[in-house]
């Protein structure tokens, strides 16, 4: 990506950001300057839109298509971000933060998003921040807006055209998105660290078979990358790449092999959510009984991260619902852990022992209480 470079305008620090934002803002028009003065970083999405529109430009126009997507159909596309501007302020009691937040709506017309089978969910989950954004002029009349979204990667809109409005709103309006179900990482491109991993690891990351067949061979399969500690099974698992895992799997790649920090391929799906990867792991023969450094099973850890249909797929392939993790935490208590009423049921639904105590001596109701989480105490009743 080589960011930041001539034309770019970044809210990260870098070497001669001001000369770069001050002309972008001084060449833009006035809504485009707009947008270079957003605060992008931990941004949130309210609202995505899109609906069909008529490309504007002419057919020989290079600008038109993104790289490796040939032509693609533009949209009319409407987002909502809130932002947060905080602002430390010295005061004679000491320091002081004060948040600011603001709704920014904008339409882009004639707008190609990449990627384009981008599932807006996936942005608008309550796990999903903007840590990262940077506009670009693409060329004639054409800019390009790319967002960094945390956990699902980058996500880049081409347009001709954009109208932007901006007003003040109260904190609610940030904070309340944080009750949107979590999705997990469920997004079509890897996060930024990926480009620094060597070719093979990388391939896996984004899925790329042909680049995987160029990059690798039988002898380095399992080698994990020096500088994040990941082998291809790893990177394919992080990132939901089913078809990935089943070459490397057919390569011989160990479903066993720990990362850096001692996680297996498993251990990574079910803390991403991805499920896709588990489905194919599993079905590898991926060990279901395997602990991690803290003394969990993979479906304790799906319980204690509120994934229900985690928790659901690996009692579905045998795990045992009766094994215990870290401090004696039963499937049940690991569920109430994670505050999801879902995963809560789910474990109900394998009938767990709901009277069971871990090694501090607490059942699962006595967890609820502890965590003042009374839906999770009433269904605990319901279910009794």
């Amino acid at each position: 990506m080589n960011w930041p470079s001539v034309g770019y305008v970044s809210l990260e620090d870098f070497d001669g950001l001001a000369e770069h934002r001050t002309r972008l803002l001084e060449d833009a028009p006035p809504p485009v300057a707009a947008l270079a003065t957003v605060h992008w970083s931990d941004s949130r999405i309210a609202a995505w839109t899109a609906e069909a529109a008529r490309r504007r430009q002419t057919p020989d126009d290079d600008t038109a298509a993104l790289p490796d997507h040939g032509e693609p159909e533009p949209v009319v596309l409407h987002a909502d971000v809130v932002v947060r501007n905080d602002e430390v302020l010295d005061t004679p009691e000491g320091l002081w933060r004060r948040w600011n937040h603001a709704r920014v709506r904008m339409r882009f017309d004639d707008a190609v998003v990449e990627p384009p089978l981008l599932d807006p969910a996936t942005l608008l989950a309550g796990d999903a921040t903007v840590a990262r954004g940077e506009l670009e002029h693409a060329g004639r009349d054409t800019w390009e807006l790319r967002l960094l979204v945390s956990p699902i990667g980058e996500v880049a809109i081409r347009f001709t055209d954009v109208t932007v409005e901006v007003r003040s709103v109260n904190e609610s309006d940030f904070t309340d998105l944080d009750d949107r179900p979590a999705r997990g990482w469920h997004g079509p491109v890897p996060d930024g660290w990926v480009e620094l991993a060597t070719e093979v690891v990388r391939a896996a990351a984004y899925g790329d078979l042909g680049g995987l067949h160029l990059a690798d061979d039988a002898s380095d399969v399992d080698d994990l990358d020096p500088r994040w500690g990941f082998a291809p099974l790893h990177a394919a698992a992080w990132f939901d790449r089913p078809e990935m895992l089943e070459e490397l799997v057919r390569r011989g790649a160990s479903l066993e092999l720990p990362d850096a920090e001692g996680r297996r391929p498993l251990t990574l799906a079910v803390d991403r959510d991805a499920r896709r990867a588990l489905a194919v792991l599993v079905e590898a023969g991926a060990d279901l009984e395997a602990r991690d450094a803290d003394g969990n099973t993979p479906i304790v850890r799906a319980a204690w991260g509120g994934h229900a249909a985690a928790v659901r797929a690996l009692a579905a392939a045998g795990a045992d619902p009766t094994t215990r993790g870290s401090r004696g935490a039963t499937l049940l208590i690991a569920a109430v852990d994670s505050a999801d009423l879902d995963t809560v049921r789910a474990a109900l639904e394998l009938g767990v022992d709901r009277e069971a105590r871990d090694d501090e001596g607490s059942s699962a109701a006595d967890r609820a209480a502890l965590l003042r989480e009374p839906t999770v105490a009433e269904l605990l009743v319901a279910r009794g």
